[in-house]
């Protein structure tokens, strides 16, 4: 990436850290933090049930009307029940998981200077949840806790498949044009386009639109930054330098952030829904 690039990335972490609060040394409504939770994590619920509804209520009648291929149906079908199950899937486990326990004593001798527990290397403290939190990576209020290594893997794959779910139903709402428009240019009355179904259609696109780019945008962050060996408070921070990159080194630090365990092929992890939380380490 170049440093052009890396400077706007580093830039649009800070402001956003800034207007809700991810870094303890500008972090300072922790309150107002509690409330933007509630509220995020609404929208996020509302947004992933629109998803689900979107594949029930539109997808499915509109393949059914279609089926002129019976095993292109069925591969999209699959496609649909597989997300419609993977991205609340990864959205609940990211959230509910716990934060590891920390070790009574470390040795760094440190103790946090908020809670007064100890405080291992790669921890910090966030006044929103209030504790501290090893390799915290940012608060997100979509989620309504921070993330950290005991979620961070479920984090990114709810991202990705909603990801994915944006990319289908950007598709079928394609085909779903590419219908009916001749139809409507035509001057023939179309149902679909005369419908309810229409405004539906528009809604449902320009949602889908702007998620799709959001979850662009947060997916080549994270890509960037595990591969760099960086988390978001490191980059609004710059507490370290450059790293070693090679294949081997960034293949690595994926296995370490998405709790790869041995003999899992990639492709398991990311297409195949499990729980990748990681509920304590050894501090030794």
């Amino acid at each position: 990436m170049s440093p052009g690039t890396k400077t706007a990335v580093f830039g649009v972490l800070r402001f956003g850290s800034r207007l809700v609060g991810n870094d303890e040394s500008i972090t300072d409504g922790p309150v107002l933090m509690k409330i933007l939770d509630k509220i995020c994590v609404t929208i996020a619920i509302v947004k992933t049930a629109w998803i689900v509804i979107f594949f029930f209520t539109v997808q499915l009648p509109f393949e059914y009307q279609r089926i002129d291929f019976f095993p292109y149906f069925c591969i999209r079908l699959f496609i649909g029940l597989w997300l419609t199950y993977s991205v609340p899937y990864h959205f609940w486990k990211a959230r509910q998981a716990k934060p590891v326990s920390l070790p009574k004593k470390t040795s760094t001798g440190r103790n946090c200077t908020f809670c007064s527990t100890s405080k291992p290397s790669l921890t910090s403290h966030c006044r929103t949840c209030d504790t501290c939190i090893y390799r915290r990576d940012h608060h997100c209020p979509w989620l309504g806790q921070c993330i950290g290594i005991h979620n961070q893997a479920n984090f990114f794959l709810f991202l990705f498949n909603v990801f994915l779910s944006t990319v289908l139903v950007l598709y079928v709402e394609f085909e779903f044009w590419v219908e009916n428009w001749k139809t409507f240019m035509e001057g023939y009355d179309s149902k679909l386009l005369n419908s309810d179904s229409m405004k539906y259609s528009i809604f449902t696109v320009s949602i889908t639109i702007s998620l799709h780019l959001i979850m662009i945008s947060f997916i080549v962050t994270y890509v960037f930054l595990v591969s760099g060996g960086f988390s978001i408070i490191d980059s609004l921070l710059q507490k370290e330098g450059a790293k070693p990159m090679s294949f081997s080194i960034i293949r690595k630090r994926w296995n370490q952030y998405l709790a790869v365990r041995r003999n899992d092929p990639i492709i398991r992890v990311l297409f195949v829904p499990s729980d990748r939380t990681v509920r304590s380490l050894n501090f030794n």
